[in-house]
């Protein structure tokens, strides 16, 4: 029988004693997965364990919370520098985690964060439940796809779902997959026509991969900014499916978010699915804009 260690890897291995204690009690008591476990130094811990966001009794220590950052790095601050500047360590299983602390500025640039305050850890959760309603919506696309939802509502898991689904067997598309924050684990890509570039910001693997890879799809996760949707727009003209994530609570808030207008004024998407929560229930709804 598996271990509640073993259900959810490595890191859960490293939470502090008294944390683990609790989450084993917790999870040997309900029957829905863990998604978010957010660790604040002194007290205020929380997790959400079947879309049920519970408050912890364990009281974190600065020692324990520097130890487990340190696990989380590899002991390796250099190493993670890029990603922890934009707030997050990513660890395996595509297990992201956010990071709360004291930014460290020289001449106007961020150069660093220290005095590490809080833990956020994210954590991918089973298969994709609405596999075939979202290879509809892909099919439906003839320019690109969106997909939408609150936090923690199934868009990168989406995602990681459509990547395999659309280049796996004899007849699978190429796909290629922007994975800047290192959250689409290389080992479940092995057999299917999936190219990572990890690491990669966003415009920099759009050029790349167009220019090198001849992708049939490209995909990334969160989308905002205006040199973004110019990007896409050259790479749609391509002949190249863009799928791409964004956060909202539904579609009529989507549309109001200025830093996508860009996107929706040129009309990179024409099909939108959206994902909400219910627990550990998740519900879809498709959004066609040429209907």
């Amino acid at each position: 029988m598996t271990s509640i260690s073993e259900a959810y890897g490595d890191f859960y291995s490293s939470l502090p004693p008294g944390i683990k204690r609790e989450l084993d009690a917790l999870l040997l008591s309900r029957s829905g997965l863990l998604s978010e476990l957010h660790l604040k130094l002194g007290g205020a811990s929380s997790v959400i364990i079947g879309g049920e966001r519970i408050n912890l009794s364990s009281r974190l220590s600065k020692e324990e919370l520097g130890a487990l950052f340190s696990r989380f790095t590899e002991n390796s601050l250099y190493a993670h520098r890029e990603s922890i500047l934009s707030g997050y360590v990513s660890l395996a299983g595509g297990v992201r985690v956010g990071v709360v602390g004291e930014a460290r500025y020289d001449e106007g640039r961020l150069v660093g964060i220290s005095n590490i305050t809080a833990l956020c850890i994210r954590v991918p959760n089973g298969e994709f439940s609405h596999k075939d309603e979202l290879l509809s919506a892909f099919s439906a696309a003839r320019r690109g796809l969106l997909i939408y939802s609150p936090p923690s509502a199934g868009k990168t898991s989406a995602l990681r779902c459509l990547a395999y689904e659309l280049a796996k067997g004899r007849e699978g598309k190429k796909v290629a997959v922007i994975d800047e924050r290192l959250e689409f684990p290389p080992e479940n890509y092995l057999d299917v026509r999936v190219d990572l570039l990890r690491g990669y910001k966003k415009c920099d693997g759009l050029e790349i991969a167009l220019r090198t890879l001849a992708p049939e799809v490209m995909m990334l996760d969160e989308i905002g900014s205006e040199s973004e949707a110019f990007a896409m727009l050259s790479y749609l003209n391509s002949g190249v499916k863009i799928v791409a994530t964004a956060h909202a609570e539904s579609f009529p808030e989507l549309l109001k978010r200025k830093s996508l207008s860009a996107f929706f004024e040129r009309e990179i998407f024409d099909v939108f699915f959206g994902l909400r929560r219910c627990g550990d229930e998740f519900f879809c709804e498709v959004t066609r804009t040429d209907a």
